[in-house]
C-alpha cells in the first residue's frame, strides 16, 4: 500500500516539475519580446525627439527671418523717405 502514495507523489512532482519548466520558457519568450518592444520604444523616443528638435529649431529659424526681413523693410522705408 505504501508504494501507492509514493507513486502519486513522484507523478505530483513531475508534473509540478514540468509546468516550473514551461513558466520559465514562457518567462524567456516574454523577456526575449519586452527587450524588443524596449530597443522599438527608444528608437522611437529618439525619432521624436529629432523631429520636434528639427522643428522648433525650423521654427526659430522662420522666426529670425522674418525678423530680418521686417528690420529690412523698415530701412528700406527709410532709405526711400531720404532720398
Amino acid at each position: 500500500m505504501m508504494a501507492e502514495p509514493e507513486d502519486a507523489t513522484v507523478r505530483i512532482l513531475r508534473d509540478i516539475r514540468a509546468s516550473i519548466a514551461g513558466q520559465g520558457k514562457d518567462l524567456s519568450a516574454i523577456k526575449d519580446e519586452l527587450r524588443r518592444v524596449g530597443v522599438r520604444v527608444d528608437e522611437l523616443f529618439e525619432s521624436s525627439t529629432m523631429a520636434l528638435g528639427l522643428a522648433g529649431h525650423s521654427n526659430v529659424r522662420h522666426e529670425t527671418v522674418q525678423k530680418q526681413l521686417e528690420d529690412l523693410a523698415k530701412r528700406v522705408e527709410r532709405l526711400e523717405k531720404q532720398s
